[in-house]
């Protein structure tokens, strides 16, 4: 009964090896799906047909405008102007080190938090802030509100397999959100109070998350008309505000044809793949065994989904292969989902395949294990919070 958990395990060290080996995150999921699919003989016309289907034409589309949006800023130097004109904006360090990461952490890119780092830097520095206390806050702060962001890429994936609305959803998590803004706080307290001359334009900060906004706005309006389409319509929408401000419509062609979408693309056909893979085969059925036979089937899965993530550094993974199994032991309520998503969210933070914990521990010399000082403490306390909380949805 409990081979199936052996398959898991050997799934996971394999996308870890092969992440190790420098293949991509897509490529490494699409192989080991792959592999899976043909040791247990689940791989076939169903896994195409779940391809094509609705939710997941809607998944694959919002991820391509999402990741495009993302690219574009960076393409284009956006980022950076967004980064410096906020933080000019706000006049306090301690403001502009938490929000910085906070609001360029909604467009999702693989290792983005270097696109944080120099801000955290230029702010942290003056402060006399030691490397480790920086790379805690740009990662942490960073994670701040994509954990409630219904323009997520993750929240998305999560609305379609849980069958819950996104803004549900984000207005659900949205009180974790705000447990870890004050579990961050006192990395921030000790920072005295001084002005910022960064040399930017606080009014190009401020213009450029008009197309985050729009993105919002159009979710929020549309999404009672075309339901789960609002997303990619969005951030198309938003995609086009970029090119006008920014006057960057040279940039687009690269963008879309870029390696960082691509990928992410491909690792989202990747998933739905070894979702389908997992489901069809002997191995979901024996996870059914597994947990049913402990008590707490949402804490079960919720433990299983952040060894997957820790394994893999990624989320996505882990809500693939146990919230299917979730919601057929007939436990799929509100709470067993954002518990689920909650431990599968805060194990990708902590991962030590995560890129942007990596690149971050990189860009200000110092070493991961200095790091985990501070932000293993902070993935516990908020754990041990959400857990009793979402006990209660």
């Amino acid at each position: 009964m409990y081979w199936s958990l052996v398959v898991l395990a050997t799934v996971t060290v394999a996308v870890v090896l092969l992440l190790r080996l420098g293949l991509s995150l897509g490529l490494s999921i699409a192989l080991v799906a792959l592999g899976l699919g043909l040791y247990t003989g689940s791989l076939g016309v169903g896994t195409l047909g779940a391809l094509v289907g609705e939710s997941s034409l809607v998944l694959l589309s919002s991820t391509l405008a999402i990741a495009v949006l993302a690219e574009l800023y960076r393409l284009s130097g956006s980022v950076k102007d967004l980064g410096m004109g906020l933080s000019t904006a706000l006049r306090d360090p301690r403001l502009g080190m938490g929000l910085v990461p906070a609001v360029i952490g909604l467009m999702p890119v693989a290792g983005g938090a270097l696109l944080s780092a120099p801000v955290v830097e230029a702010l942290g520095l003056p402060a006399g802030l030691s490397g480790e206390v920086m790379a805690y806050i740009n990662v942490w702060f960073r994670h701040l509100l994509i954990y409630s962001y219904p323009m997520s890429q993750v929240l998305i994936v999560l609305s379609q397999l849980s069958g819950y609305p996104v803004v549900t959803i984000a207005l659900n998590t949205l009180p974790i959100s705000l447990l870890m803004v004050v579990v961050g706080l006192p990395a921030l307290v000790r920072i005295r109070r001084a002005g910022v001359n960064l040399g930017a334009d606080p009014r190009e900060g401020l213009k450029l998350t008009t197309p985050i906004v729009v993105a919002l706005v159009t979710l929020v309006a549309l999404g009672p008309v075309i339901g789960s389409w609002a997303v990619p319509v969005g951030a198309s929408a938003a995609v086009a505000v970029l090119v006008a401000i920014r006057r960057c419509t040279r940039d687009l062609p690269r963008a879309l044809t870029s390696t960082r979408v691509l990928d992410i693309v491909l690792a989202v056909v990747a998933v739905i793949v070894l979702r389908e893979v997992v489901a069809g085969s002997w191995i979901s059925e024996d996870l059914r065994q597994v947990v049913a036979s402990l008590r707490g089937a949402g804490v079960t899965l919720a433990v299983l989904s952040a060894l997957v993530s820790v394994a893999t550094g990624s989320i996505i993974t882990g809500l693939f292969l146990t919230l299917p199994i979730l919601s057929s032991l007939g436990t799929g309520g509100m709470g067993d989902v954002l518990l689920v998503y909650t431990y599968s969210f805060l194990g990708y933070v902590a991962s030590p395949t995560h890129l942007c914990l990596l690149y971050t521990v990189r860009y200000f010399n110092t070493e991961l294990t200095k790091v985990y000082r501070y932000l293993l403490p902070s993935v516990a306390v908020v754990l041990a919070i959400a857990t009793l909380y979402y006990s209660y949805l």
